[in-house]
């Protein structure tokens, strides 16, 4: 039928040519089977208000073959438009490309162009790691797997106690012994105390073992009138003690129900980092939020301190926060004017593009807080900040808590105020020094502490199962930090413990 109807389409343009009409094959020219004519005429036929449900085929004429033409030129005509318009917007695209590609930074003369060439005079590193490790999904922890990592904490340590002083095996702290055995295990608070995160005292301390090495039971400790303090910092005559610290006893349980401690072994730290062999001399500024005053959100406070760093320029600006702080006053009451990101916009970001403008072979690295309204992601270990509006590459966003080196010296920084709440919690056990040590870190991680003290708890969400971003000794760095930089809220002080 189709063959037909295509044979009937000729004849009738041949016919309409007889008579003087513009006679053409409209299959030909435009590229149509008889088929696809057909199916067109349909469309249009039954897209007439003319066209009845069920009524019959009319004769095709000249005015249908016209009118099918006009529908095919009208097709023509839109796609000829529409690749005109892809085209056009391919060549904006492109435009604009070598535009951006082009275009020198704000400023004119030597200011822009010493921003295109103008690097830090110090070398930056830090450990390369997906953002997305460290942005983790928090709020899914699990028991089991807190528990499989407390424990992990205390094999790890047991077998460093085992290497460094010869241990054949190490002792279960809730197993009656004769003789002196050495244990290891975390210090706890009293189990069946009311206030699980009360502070130590001398009549409440226990020890927790892990499940391999005494089936994770806790034992109270006695600690003897001649306790001796081996490996402990010269110079020291106590030690201190806090829930979360991992320990090495040596004692034995007499069966009287508690594990009765002769002398406390200090744990092995990590190794120091040898000199640098092309040390190369750097000055660094640190501060740390908040950076306002409570009764107002102007930060006079760090306007102060930009005005003094731009008179005299440090070659590193480390500023951690919180630079919008969720607990102040205002924040927490809602009376501000400004939505948090042009707060940041127009108290810190325009300040330290001017500071790089004064200074423009200077480095800034900026930590997050916990309480950092900007930060999506307020658990401990905390990802660098996200969505800040910095473009300028001598401006590094840097993770909590972190570990960087400058021009080869390792440093490790946190926002977390970790001296006052050991502090808050610390118990010091006095005792006489056997076989000192020079004087050295006695924590090994960002935060020893736990669990987080319930007054501080605001200050800092403790992911456990997470706790590797927390080691001093992480992957990156086999050795301890050669500056270790900790904000607190404690009187400054100053002690020579080398001379």
């Amino acid at each position: 039928m189709y063959a037909f109807f295509q044979f009937v389409i000729t004849f009738v343009a041949i016919d309409a040519s007889r008579r003087g009409r513009p006679g053409i094959s409209i299959c030909k020219d435009y590229n149509v089977s008889g088929d696809n004519f057909f199916w067109i005429w349909e469309s249009l036929r039954y897209g007439s208000s003319n066209a009845a449900l069920g009524a019959e085929r009319p004769t095709f004429t000249a005015a249908h073959a016209e009118s099918v033409k006009i529908k095919l030129v009208d097709e023509v005509k839109a796609k000829r438009l529409k690749e005109q318009k892809e085209q056009m917007n391919a060549q904006r695209r492109q435009l604009a490309l070598a535009h951006l590609v082009r275009k020198a930074p704000r400023g004119s003369g030597s200011d822009a162009k010493l921003a295109v060439t103008t690097a830090p005079s110090v070398s930056f590193k830090i450990p390369i790691e997906d953002r997305r490790t460290r942005k983790y999904r928090y709020m899914y922890e699990k028991i089991s797997e807190r528990s499989e990592i407390l424990d992990e904490r205390i094999d790890e340590f047991g077998e460093l106690v085992r290497e460094h002083y010869n241990v054949d095996d190490l002792g279960d702290p809730s197993a009656t012994s004769e003789e002196d055995v050495v244990v290891v295990g975390r210090i706890c608070n009293d189990p069946d105390s009311a206030n699980a995160s009360a502070k130590l005292t001398e009549g409440a301390i226990f020890l927790e073992s892990s499940r391999m090495m005494g089936s994770g039971s806790r034992v109270p400790l006695r600690f003897s009138s001649s306790l001796k303090l081996r490996g402990a910092p010269q110079g020291a005559n106590s030690i201190g003690l806090f829930p979360g610290s991992v320990v090495a006893l040596r004692g034995r349980n007499g069966g009287g129900g508690f594990f009765a401690v002769e002398e406390i072994l200090s744990l092995p730290m990590p190794s120091p980092s040898t000199e640098p062999p092309n040390h190369k001399a750097f000055t660094m500024a640190m501060a740390c939020g908040p950076y306002t005053a409570d009764a107002d959100l102007e930060y006079k406070y760090f306007n102060a301190l930009m005005e003094k760093l731009r008179s005299s320029p440090p070659s590193v600006l480390l500023l951690l926060g919180p630079f919008i702080d969720a607990a102040h006053p205002l924040i927490k009451s809602g009376e501000v004017e400004e939505i948090p990101a042009k707060i940041f916009k127009r108290r810190f970001v325009e300040p330290l593009e001017g500071f790089l403008k004064a200074s423009p072979q200077s480095l800034i690295l900026l930590g997050p807080s916990i309480r950092d309204i900007l930060s999506d992601h307020p658990v401990y270990p905390q990802c660098e900040l996200d969505n800040v509006p910095f473009n300028d590459p001598r401006i590094k966003l840097i993770p909590n808590p972190s570990r960087f080196a400058i021009n080869d010296v390792s440093f490790g920084s946190t926002s977390v105020d970790i001296l006052f709440h050991i502090r808050n919690q610390e118990y010091a056990q006095r005792g006489t020094v056997v076989d000192p040590i020079p004087p050295t870190a006695i924590v090994p991680a960002f935060y020893p502490l736990f669990p987080v003290p319930t007054d501080l708890s605001a200050e800092v969400n403790l992911d456990v199962s997470h706790s590797d971003g927390l080691r001093l000794d992480q992957r990156a760095h086999q050795h301890a930090p050669d500056v270790l930089l900790l904000p607190s809220k404690l009187k400054q002080f100053t002690k020579a413990r080398l001379t």
